[in-house]
């Protein structure tokens, strides 16, 4: 990770924006860090598509993962703060940018590089019926839906017709590529004849006189052939007045005038580049067509501190076709004026190159190649074009993991076999454990708990003061400490804190606060009120402040959503931020829903799924994808409150939260009288997407092997220890679900109750039984 930020960050640099310019930004500035910078990704996607391959993809060349670019790893080995929202205000006076659903966003300097949409303003009914080509996320939903469609009309003998607004390289791409998918998916032969009939019907419509205007007479003429050739028809000279419903209104714009209509399954529109309209209220200088203004040095003429590129910016006097190819060459350039910029140092004219070399995917292993005046055809500049997309994208999506140090065991660290309570380290998924050295990435989160076998072995050694009134002792494996207040109410009080596991302020306390609550949760009982406990890295005092603006943001919507009273906390400068909250629960004494209680024929029922920890391990080392870490922080953000509700209207038994210690090491807290065991499915684990490709890659937490040692409670653990999902049984949960010992009478109906109100990852996955005379607490089955 971005080894600057050990220094105090005195400055904020904000990436609007995953466009192709910031993928070199962001690859710069972590192999060159810039001391005491704190850096900021703001972006609506995350996994950002490369436009050179998106014809390939359509045209069913080229997998999803080789047209997107997922700014996760490379944000994480950045250094940068991943955010990824929707800006809706850019107030440039005070130097802010408010998102929707989180606190505003500040800035010392401010890069923008968002992209474009095809223009569709001047054509009306466009808007409403017609499918832009861009974001390419939504086009290729839209794709996915035509398909289908398609391939309904093929079954049933009708015509399935696509017309294309656009002329320009785009729409040719397009036309070609969706031809040869839609031949393909019914079993097609690609036309290769002008005039064979098919089907499947594309038209591409353009007002210009010519395909490609502006391009070589030799690239527009080869395009012409290739479409006529594939029977694609071409109107020129036909200016779209209106669309509707599957229809689209032209008029001729020669010398005679004439006016048509075309009927249409879909309508594509790949007509020239538009700016976002809230651009026109941010104060910004702007070019005619409401795009930011910039100098050479890719900096708002208006405002210095403003830097803009790719389709998003025009240059003064340096007017080029809007191409991603200027984007990607504007990339180093961009970076390196960032850098200077925050260095003080003057900045570097760009001057774009005059004619690009423009490559067009023609759908069936061809390509155009044209630059200036000349231009060339085949299938070799197919492979080229491929070449040039593949390593593209293999550029900024093959993040290697950042290198370890490790100490020898012999360096005053135990070996990891070492006994603990009598009990010795199982080998995990199949292989033994390792026992020489230790890695130099902790994990943070509840992954940084200390291992139960340290923590029981000082607090036996502890003797504190005892009161009547306090319920449980020190030593008590409860979820909660509880005093009696009266005879109709006890006091729960427990605390979590620990350090942040991904790099958003805001996120992390709506997690921690969630993980915090959720003791109270596992024990039936009502949060009342909560203290925080808060470290913030020490910087500067804007940043500072906004970091603890959003923590504590975070936080109090948690607590509030669980009418929760935040009551005061304490806060102190730290290296590293760090969060926890002290949280006090009411609970009649009669109806607290114990960790010990388990009865012979309950099912356990565990309410949210496995995986958190060896997701983040993967993602300290840049190797988790955007889409399992979001999915992960979506259930993560999910309370545990209805859960216990849920548990206890369906008469649980027993009830615990699987957190820091693992499945396997809290059931094991649960089994208390001799004359029970579990048995445990391994195929019924829930699992969060992505966590079996971590473990199977080897990410594991760093509390891994501590709770490895709980594998002593299994009766047949080499049965299963080559098991994919053995890992999981070990792996550390942070704002993990609830574990619940229900009566079999009520499983399903509790299960039920479970997925209705939105732990779609709920599942039965054991029982309990009584011994048998057996003495391992725990089974595995299939």
């Amino acid at each position: 990770m971005n080894n600057a930020l050990s220094i105090p960050a005195t400055r904020t640099l904000v990436l609007l924006g995953g466009g192709h310019s910031h993928l070199a930004v962001l690859m710069q500035l972590a192999k060159r860090p810039v001391p005491g910078l704190e850096l900021i990704l703001i972006t609506r996607d995350v996994e950002t598509p490369y436009s050179g391959a998106l014809p390939a993809h359509i045209a069913g060349g080229a997998s999803l993962d080789d047209l997107l670019i997922d700014l996760r790893p490379l944000a994480q080995m950045a250094g940068a703060r991943l955010i990824r929202a929707t800006v809706e205000r850019m107030d440039l006076q005070s130097r802010t940018l408010h998102c929707a659903g989180r606190p505003a966003i500040g800035f010392d300097f401010l890069s923008i590089n968002i992209g474009s949409r095809p223009d569709v303003t001047a054509i009306a009914g466009a808007q409403e019926f017609a499918i832009p080509i861009k974001p390419i996320p939504e086009f290729l939903h839209h794709w996915e839906r035509m398909q289908q469609d398609a391939a309904v009309a093929l079954r049933e003998q009708r015509a399935f017709t696509i017309a294309i607004i656009g002329g320009g390289p785009a729409s040719i791409e397009m036309a070609c590529a969706m031809q040869a998918r839609l031949h393909h998916n019914a079993g097609l032969p690609l036309p290769s004849t002008a005039g064979q009939e098919s089907l499947i019907r594309l038209i591409v419509v353009t007002s210009n006189e010519t395909l490609l205007a502006g391009m070589s007479v030799g690239a527009q003429r080869r395009a012409l052939q290739t479409l006529q050739t594939r029977g694609i028809e071409v109107r020129v000279g036909c200016r779209v007045t209106s669309m509707a419903m599957n229809t689209v209104h032209w008029e001729t714009t020669g010398t005679t005038a004439s006016t048509g209509t075309l009927h249409t399954n879909s309508i594509i529109v790949a007509t020239g580049a538009s700016a976002p309209e809230w651009l026109q209220h941010t104060g910004l200088t702007l070019d005619q067509d409401g795009f930011i203004l910039v100098n050479n040095a890719l900096q708002s003429v208006s405002h210095p501190y403003v830097f803009a590129s790719g389709d998003i910016a025009s240059i003064k006097g340096c007017a080029r076709p809007r191409s991603g190819v200027y984007a990607v060459r504007q990339g180093m350039p961009l970076a390196r004026n960032l850098r200077r910029y925050a260095n003080g140092a003057s900045l570097q004219d760009y001057n774009p190159q005059t004619h690009a070399l423009a490559l067009l995917n023609l759908g069936d292993g061809t390509a155009i190649a044209a630059r200036g005046q000349w231009s060339l055809q085949g299938r070799w500049v197919g492979r080229w074009k491929e070449w040039i997309d593949r390593r593209f994208v293999e550029k900024y999506s093959r993040i290697p993991a950042p290198v370890e140090s490790t100490l020898p065991v012999g360096a005053g660290l135990p070996a990891i076999d070492s006994p603990v309570n009598g009990n010795k380290a199982q080998s995990v998924a199949g292989r033994p454990a390792p026992t020489q050295r230790h890695s130099s990435i902790r994990c943070a989160g509840c992954g940084a708990k200390v291992g139960s076998g340290m923590l029981h072995n000082v607090l036996s050694q502890l003797h504190p003061c005892t009161h009547s009134d306090v319920l449980s002792a020190h030593l008590s494996t409860e979820d909660a400490a509880m005093i009696r207040i009266d005879e109709q109410r006890t006091l729960l009080q427990t605390v979590d804190h620990f350090r942040a596991f991904i790099n958003d302020p805001y996120l992390f306390a709506r997690v921690a606060t969630v993980h915090c609550l959720s003791d109270i949760h596992a024990m039936g009982a009502t949060a009342h009120s909560a203290l925080a406990i808060v470290s913030v890295p020490y910087a500067a005092p804007r940043i500072m402040q906004a970091t603890l603006l959003e923590i504590m943001t975070g936080c109090t919507e948690v607590l509030n959503a669980h009418n929760t009273a935040l009551i005061g906390g304490h806060s102190s400068e730290a290296q590293e931020l760090s969060f926890g909250l002290s949280i006090n629960g009411f609970v009649d004494p009669d109806k607290v829903l114990a960790k010990r209680g388990m009865k012979a024929g309950d099912v356990l029922i565990l309410c949210k799924p496995l995986g958190t920890g060896t997701l983040f391990a993967a993602d300290m080392r840049y190797q988790a994808k955007q889409r399992w870490i979001e999915n992960a922080l979506t259930h993560m953000q999910h309370s545990n409150q209805m859960a216990a509700h849920c548990f206890v209207r369906h008469g649980a038994n027993a009830c615990t939260d699987i957190t820091g210690f693992g499945l396997l090491g809290h059931l094991g807290e649960m089994l208390a009288p001799d004359d029970i065991r579990v048995e445990l499915s391994m195929n019924a684990l829930p699992v969060l997407d992505g966590a079996l490709d971590c473990l199977a890659n080897g990410y594991m937490s760093s509390l891994q092997e501590d709770n490895a040692r709980h594998a002593s409670l299994l009766s047949n653990p080499q049965q299963f220890s080559a098991q994919p999902s053995y890992p999981l049984l070990f792996d550390p949960q942070t704002a993990g679900g609830l574990l619940a010992s229900v009566p079999a009478h009520a499983a399903s109906a509790c299960l039920a109750d479970l997925h209705a109100a939105g732990y779609r990852g709920a599942a039965c996955i054991g029982t309990v039984l009584s011994t048998d005379g057996q003495s391992a607490a725990v089974s595995l089955t299939v």
